[in-house]
């Protein structure tokens, strides 16, 4: 009996300590993120973090074990974040119009992105100076795929209604398949029209937004809103190859 108490006691201390670990965790992330929205990436710094929370610089090497380290937490929280925010909009579109919740996910990316511009750079920008904190170039950057799912779940529900339309397959095949060849292996059941489109899409909407929320186009646009309308009602258009109009 006495040692069933004694292994009990061992569990709850573990979890109390875990509990407290992940804590202290959130607790720096967000003061690091409160850093980079006042100042910018040049702004988060092991020092500031730790000035602010009142501890030592040292202390915080209990939890992270470097800055790039952090920063690669903070960055994958956000990616999670926004993901969320971009299926809190497909959810709120009923699912018979595949076309209407893409462009509720694109307008969610947008409006976050225009709410977070610090942590969108951080995301989505070029890797900051002095930092490692973005994607190993030598490894895959896993972290949009928690964004990136929405879209190509509905545009592979747009393939299979039939109402999909991309370049020839055979153009794809040609151009595109041997350096997809990876990426084609960890998404079984989709073919290389719906990857083309998902990426195509994704790579069209990153740019739009990466654009307006770094400054270029305000050489050209007053109102990039009604800029970004235009663009999905025409992306719409080619994926659907119909004379779609949105809403």
């Amino acid at each position: 009996m006495q040692v069933g108490h004694e292994e009990a006691g061992r569990r709850m201390s573990s979890n109390w300590r875990e509990k407290r670990r992940a804590s202290a965790v959130a607790e720096i992330k967000e003061v690091a993120r409160q850093l980079l929205v006042k100042g910018g990436v040049p702004a988060v710094s092991l020092r500031a973090i730790s000035r602010e929370m009142g501890m030592t610089p040292s202390a915080l090497y209990r939890y992270f074990p470097s800055l790039d380290a952090l920063v690669a937490g903070m960055r994958s929280d956000l990616f999670e974040e926004l993901g969320e925010a971009t299926t809190k909009a497909r959810d709120s579109v009923p699912g018979g119009d595949p076309l209407l919740r893409l462009m509720a996910m694109a307008r969610a990316f947008r409006a976050w992105g225009l709410e977070h511009r610090a942590e969108f750079g951080l995301m989505l920008g070029p890797p900051p100076s002095g930092i490692e904190g973005g994607p190993d170039p030598d490894e895959p950057d896993y972290a949009p795929a928690c964004v990136g799912v929405t879209f190509l779940g509905e545009i592979a529900e747009l393939e299979r209604r039939g109402a999909l339309r991309v370049p020839s397959v055979e153009l794809i095949e040609g151009r595109l398949a041997p350096g997809l060849r990876d990426y084609l292996d960890g998404q079984e059941g989709l073919g290389l029209p719906v990857i083309f489109a998902f990426l195509a899409v994704w790579a069209r909407l990153y740019g739009f937004i990466a654009m307006e929320i770094f400054g270029h186009m305000a050489w050209a646009v007053t109102d990039s809103g009604a800029l970004f309308e235009t663009e999905l009602i025409n992306f719409a258009q080619q994926l659907s190859g119909t004379d779609y109009e949105g809403s």
